[in-house]
């Protein structure tokens, strides 16, 4: 597959990944029973495959690792790290300030991930 076309599903698939984060934050504020659907509980893990696995091929094909790019190391970093408030907006029993401090944190570490994507000028490994 040519690194462009894998480029555009990557970036697709990112923007599948924020809209079903942000539609699942939603529901789960109002405590909707939408989230019980099994497409709900299972699209978000397939679509963060595929964003995963196309990440991995694009730096398979470029050559660009988080050893040889310190922008990649921090953004690999920054996913970590979105994917902790990920978890803690929809972990059971937390009450709606706590969930809205997570997710405002989770789309603060998104756009750190797309401004090293875009920059490629790391803070951390300079």
């Amino acid at each position: 597959m040519p690194y462009e076309a894998l480029r555009h599903i990557h970036f697709t698939v990112i923007g599948i990944s924020i809209a079903l984060l942000a539609l699942r934050y939603v529901l789960v504020m109002k405590d909707s029973p939408i989230l019980q659907h099994k497409l709900l509980k299972v699209g978000p893990h397939v679509i963060d495959t595929v964003l995963l696995l196309s990440g991995l091929a694009l730096m398979f094909i470029s050559g660009i690792t988080p050893f040889n790019s310190p922008w990649l190391a921090e953004k690999l970093l920054a996913l970590v790290a979105y994917i902790i408030l990920g978890v803690l907006i929809f972990k059971a029993g937390r009450g709606k300030l706590y969930r809205t401090f997570a997710f405002v944190g989770a789309l603060g570490w998104l756009f750190y991930m797309a401004k090293l994507a875009v920059t490629k000028t790391p803070i951390l490994f300079t």
